[in-house]
Parts: C-alpha cells; sequence; structure tokens
C-alpha cells in the first residue's frame, strides 16, 4: 500500500566510473583497436588471395562477413547486403571446394570470388570505422548467436577491443 505518498525516488548520481563507461561506449573504435581487427582479417584475405588459405583463414574471412552483415541488420549502416551476401556465396564455394576430398585442401578462387570477398572485407573495414564500441559490440552479439543458433562454433576472443 502506499498511503497515498507518491513512491520514493531513486536519485541516480553518475560517478567517474560511469562517465567513463558512456564516453567509452559512445566513441569509435581507436586505430589501434580496428588494426586489432582487421589484421588479421586483411592477413586471411591476402592467403585467400594466394591461393594458400588454411581453414582458419576461411573462418576469420566467413566471421568477418557475418558480421558486417549483423551491422547491416542493426541498422546503424545500410546499404551493403547485396555485396555481402555475394560474399557468402564467394566464401561458401570456396569452402566446399576446398573440403571436396574431406580435408581442408587450399583452392585458387575465381576472379569474381576474389572480387566479392575482397569488397567485403573493404566495406567491414568502412563500417568497423563508422561505428561507436557499444555499436560493434551489439553487431558482434548478434552475429555470435546467428552462428550458434545455426549449430556453428564461435572462438572467443578477447572482446575488449570490438
Amino acid at each position: 500500500m502506499s498511503h497515498g505518498r507518491p513512491p520514493r525516488r531513486v536519485r541516480f548520481v553518475p560517478t567517474p566510473h560511469t562517465m567513463n563507461l558512456v564516453v567509452r561506449q559512445v566513441t569509435r573504435l581507436t586505430a589501434y583497436e580496428l588494426g586489432q581487427v582487421l589484421s588479421p582479417i586483411e592477413a586471411s584475405m591476402t592467403a585467400l588471395r594466394e591461393g594458400v588459405a588454411s581453414e582458419i583463414d576461411w573462418q576469420m574471412l566467413a566471421s568477418a562477413v557475418e558480421l558486417a552483415l549483423a551491422v547491416e541488420d542493426k541498422g546503424v549502416i545500410r546499404g551493403m547486403r547485396g555485396h555481402l551476401e555475394a560474399a557468402e556465396r564467394a566464401l561458401h564455394g570456396i569452402k566446399l571446394r576446398a573440403m571436396a576430398s574431406g580435408e581442408w585442401i587450399p583452392t585458387p578462387l575465381y576472379y569474381q570470388e576474389l572480387d566479392d570477398v575482397k569488397a567485403a572485407v573493404e566495406l567491414h573495414r568502412f563500417q568497423l570505422e563508422q561505428l561507436s564500441s557499444a555499436e560493434a559490440t551489439k553487431a558482434l552479439d548478434l552475429a555470435t548467436g546467428r552462428v550458434r543458433a545455426a549449430g556453428g562454433r564461435v572462438i572467443e576472443r578477447d572482446r575488449s577491443t570490438a
């Protein structure tokens, strides 16, 4: 019973820790953080282009495309879906050829596959340059959930960089 009195209001007083957290979430990724995220993707792209990509390189690129699609779906940056889905199809075709023997054997790419995956990596770089830390984390959570829901394997890494 309230006995006719209005409910007590809890007053929020921001602390320096709270303010740091807010600032961290609304700021864009730093050059260092972008490098931490993008350097393994670019190394995997180089290996794929040269026809020496391992299955882990393929997984890195497939993860980047999945994350880029999640950013698209979050609505922060839109208009890239067609390119990203083309890259997803290209990566699927590459995997089918590489796993034809039952184990991963690097395979050369068709020009269109190379163009599609390269475009997706460039678009993903652009996306990451525009996102705040909080937006990047939300997109990563969405992409991780999708992979798990589809029965895929998620490899956890330090999430302090995105």
